[in-house]
């Protein structure tokens, strides 16, 4: 697997760990602020770590509140666009307690690795299927 490869499935098992965790600092350390967040509703800069913390805090307390305690990528899909950065595609598989996969959602990330070597998402987009 090329080097772009691994860091990228590296930091997508972490990125899943700590929004299954509830881990929002760890959430925020996946993030390159500022960020971009775009969806059909329109584009949401972020600039912020409290702005990642608030949505994600939200989010996870609502995948909770559906049964939902885990989330693990799946088929994902890298193209690098530079030494240092990628287009990501991922499914999003979302677990109940019993580890039965109750959900899934796609989403399109442009991640760069920062000076420190470490991915970050610079732009997500969410995916409708």
């Amino acid at each position: 697997m090329p080097p772009m490869d691994e860091a990228m499935h590296a930091f997508l098992q972490r990125y899943g760990r700590a929004l299954s965790a509830g881990d929002l600092a760890g959430v925020v350390a996946c993030w390159n602020l500022p960020a971009l967040v775009v969806s059909d509703e329109g584009v949401q800069p972020v600039s912020a770590a409290a702005e990642v913390e608030a949505f994600f805090g939200g989010a996870i307390a609502w995948y909770r509140s559906q049964g939902m305690a885990a989330t693990r990528p799946e088929d994902v899909r890298i193209v690098p666009l530079g030494r240092r950065v990628a287009a990501v595609d991922v499914t999003w598989s979302a677990q109940n307690a019993a580890g039965e996969t109750v959900s899934t959602e796609r989403s399109h990330y442009i991640v760069r690795l920062g000076e420190d070597g470490a991915p970050r998402v610079c732009v997500a987009v969410g995916v409708q299927e």
